[in-house]
């Protein structure tokens, strides 16, 4: 018998056998072309699913996409919106804490966070930077201070948003991650209870009951998570308050926003306050809110701007509005002239303070029926940002703004008894950071990413995260053993001393890195 080539078994299979030698050509000459065509068309299908799964990456399931960037060694793999962060174990239990996105006891507070893929890139104006080095534990020396641009970059939110910046490399830095590690013989920058601006606040834990002081023995380090192996150490490793008003010498530092913020500025001035000897020569005027240091020619200040826009008919709920489209005019006269601005807005932007979107949002003199918060949001923060290009001189003034920072009512809401007074210790860094609201740090950082000026972005979110042991609770009046009971409780702001003292730690820390003026090189 006689055996068939391929082609010809493939010709009697289709019905198709020669009949005569050149009939025999002509068949096979079709079977290549059909070979042929049909490889150009898998290759080409190929390539375009290809194309659309990096341009349009949402038309996928992200789990198989992840493994096919880690497959191949695609650098996106490692911004991708699924992949969440951790850190190595530190030595404590807690039970898990729910999150709620709520008002706040007393003024209020939405559990909104953020935190970024953010990654290096060359400097380029208008880039959102944020610092990055090496800090260690506090200690009780007195570290000399340099800015050495080659141990810090900024951080380009535009290139993030079109996909085309790789992620960082080994060698980089990032103070905002990191553990919180027990340090037994740390001290806090003040005595619990002595700093007369939070006498009779909800922060003042101490005054109001609170005797454990586990909590303050907690130390942010990041110097030993594996992003931020090699950190250059040329930053002093705590908050050095003397060498700070020199640096403010002349000058006027500002916090601007909402309740979050006031816990951060009183956090401040009572760090001042202790490293200050001669008490007679600090001024203080508006109710605590703006304190001069005589010695110095400086002050430190808070302004109330909850919105950053013009919030209007407060005294007035029947009236009350948010112009959208307008900055906050009042607030903005009191902290254009500052020499250092820090931000915040979100703890005000809830369903329950915008009545639920309904006759609150007003652009011009239209004002809506109803607007979704996340829209109003965005439109906010455009008008805050518009106004700071044009009204704030980016090479006299230094603008920051910090991110989220999360609350922890567990067993229910602020008004439906939620708490947080059962928590002893922070969350282990051992358990997975989630970004709990992807939407609104979006809304954020793209449009800090949008803005000419260059903003220091202090992003907090995922320290507060692990940080449920810190807040008032019970303690944000000094109740007698039985009201405490059934007192309300406040997991929204911290405990003073506490985590807003870390706020600052790192708000010092990026204004060195980032040297601009008096936080340059010194000799």
């Amino acid at each position: 018998m006689k055996k068939l080539r391929i082609s010809d078994t493939l010709s009697h299979l289709l019905g198709t056998a020669p009949s005569s030698p050149s009939s025999h050509l002509r068949r096979k000459g079709l079977l290549i072309s059909i070979f042929l065509g049909f490889g150009f068309v898998l290759g080409g299908s190929i390539l375009v699913l290809t194309i659309i799964n990096f341009m349009c990456p949402s038309f996928f399931p992200q789990n198989h996409l992840d493994i096919y960037y880690l497959k191949f060694s695609f650098p996106r793999w490692q911004n991708s919106p699924t992949r969440t962060s951790t850190s190595s174990p530190i030595s404590s239990a807690n039970n898990n804490v729910t999150q709620t996105y709520d008002h706040e006891h007393t003024v209020n507070s939405l559990n909104y966070t953020s935190s970024s893929n953010i990654v290096p890139i060359d400097h380029t104006p208008g880039a959102l930077v944020v610092t990055k080095d090496t800090y260690s534990v506090p200690t009780s020396s007195t570290n000399n201070f340099s800015s050495d641009s080659n141990c810090t970059k900024p951080y380009d939110l535009k290139k993030l948003a079109n996909g085309s910046v790789n992620s960082p490399g080994g060698g980089e830095c990032d103070i905002f991650e990191g553990e919180w590690v027990m340090v037994d013989d740390r001290k806090p920058y003040y005595p619990p209870g002595s700093c007369p601006y939070i006498q009779t606040q909800a922060t003042n834990c101490y005054s109001n009951g609170r005797r454990d002081v586990e909590y303050l023995k907690w130390q942010w380090q990041w110097q030993s998570h594996p992003t931020n192996a090699g950190c250059c150490k040329n930053i002093p490793s705590f908050l050095n308050a003397t060498d700070l008003l020199e640096r403010l010498r002349g000058k006027k530092l500002v916090f601007a926003g909402d309740s979050l913020n006031r816990n951060m500025y009183k956090s401040m001035v009572c760090i001042i306050w202790n490293a200050i000897s001669d008490k007679s020569r600090i001024i203080s005027s508006g109710g605590d809110f703006s304190i001069t240091y005589k010695d110095y020619n400086c002050t430190v200040a808070f302004v109330w701007t909850a919105f950053l826009v013009n919030h209007l008919g407060v005294f007035t709920p029947e009236k009350e509005t948010i112009r959208l489209d307008l900055i906050d005019e009042l607030s903005a006269s009191r902290y254009r002239d500052a020499d250092i601005i820090v931000f915040d807005a979100w703890h005000w932007w809830n369903y329950q303070k915008t009545h639920d979107g309904i006759n609150f949002f007003q652009e011009g003199d239209y004002l809506y029926s109803k607007l979704d918060i996340n829209i109003a949001y965005t439109k906010a923060l455009t008008t805050w940002s518009n106004w700071i290009d044009k009204n704030i001189d980016s090479n006299r003034t230094q603008v920051v703004f910090r991110g989220f920072s999360l609350t922890h009512f567990a067993g229910g809401k602020w008004n439906t008894g939620g708490g947080c007074n059962l928590e002893t210790e922070p969350i282990p860094c051992n358990e997975t950071y989630v970004k709990p609201s992807p939407i609104q740090w979006e809304i954020l950082e793209g449009t800090l990413g949008k803005m000419k000026t260059d903003v220091l972005y202090l992003n907090v979110s995922k320290l507060t995260y692990y940080r449920a042991d810190a807040h008032p609770s019970v303690y944000g009046k000094n109740y007698t053993v039985q009201e405490r009971i059934k007192a309300p409780q406040d997991c929204s702001h911290w405990c003073l001393p506490g985590v807003p003292d870390t706020w600052n730690e790192l708000l010092y820390a990026s204004l060195l890195k980032a040297g601009k003026g008096s936080f340059g090189n010194k000799s």
